[in-house]
């Protein structure tokens, strides 16, 4: 039986589709999905399995910031388009909110299209871009290997996550209200709660500890990082 999909499985084609056109991508940037910065641009991604109000909602948010916003969703097999696409791009056309479609064909490997543009519309030193651009910031140097392909790539999201996993592996079972008091980042909870990459296990209400999984990454990035 296929396994169901979820949005962390649109972040990796996403990742290097923004890459390859020019783009620093970010994870989780003040509660957005997806940030990329190219020349001073900054653009966000919102993340969805599916359109709904929530998400027209969160990007419209995001535009007080962003010189670019877009909408990413999955398409399915052959499908060309979601339904309702007519009226979808209509709406997002007037608010300006462009959409990207994450096609996944079994036996392919997932491709990004851009099925609206959205033209990039300078924000300027806004002082809510400049707290997407200060968060970014501090997340610290880029520790990828070039051209590894034993060790994952360390992107700032990551290096979030293994920041909380060091401190459940040195403190035990935590809060993310602790872990934040720890110096984790406020976006703690909700990695926690996603659990992208299968790290953490929930043992009592609000309290999480790091399964084997999350200690064999650790063990991982300090060996690479020690190199």
């Amino acid at each position: 039986m296929k396994s169901r999909l979820r949005e962390i499985d649109l972040y990796a084609p996403l990742e290097k589709f923004l890459t390859e056109h020019g783009y620093i991508v970010h994870a989780e940037v003040v509660l957005s999905d997806i940030s990329a910065t190219k020349e001073g641009v900054l653009l966000v991604v919102e993340v969805k399995l599916r359109f709904n109000l929530d998400v027209i909602l969160q990007a419209i948010e995001r535009q007080r910031a962003a010189d670019a916003v877009y909408i990413a969703i999955p398409i399915h097999n052959f499908r060309r388009h979601p339904r309702r696409w007519k009226a979808i791009r209509s709406l997002c056309s007037r608010l300006g909110i462009g959409i990207l479609f994450v096609r996944f064909v079994e036996g392919r490997a997932p491709e990004v299209e851009v099925a609206l543009h959205r033209r990039d519309v300078s924000k300027g030193n806004s002082k809510a871009k400049l707290l997407f651009l200060k968060e970014i910031e501090g997340r610290g140097t880029n520790r990828n290997i070039g051209g590894s392909s034993r060790v994952p790539l360390y992107t700032a999201y990551r290096k979030e996550a293994l920041r909380i996993a060091q401190c459940l592996v040195e403190h035990g079972p935590l809060s993310p209200q602790q872990l934040r008091a720890l110096g984790c980042v406020p976006s703690t909870g909700s990695i926690l709660l996603k659990n992208y990459y299968g790290w953490f296990e929930r043992i009592s209400r609000g309290v999480y500890q790091l399964n084997e999984k999350g200690k064999k990454a650790l063990e991982a990035y300090q060996a690479a990082s020690s190199r």
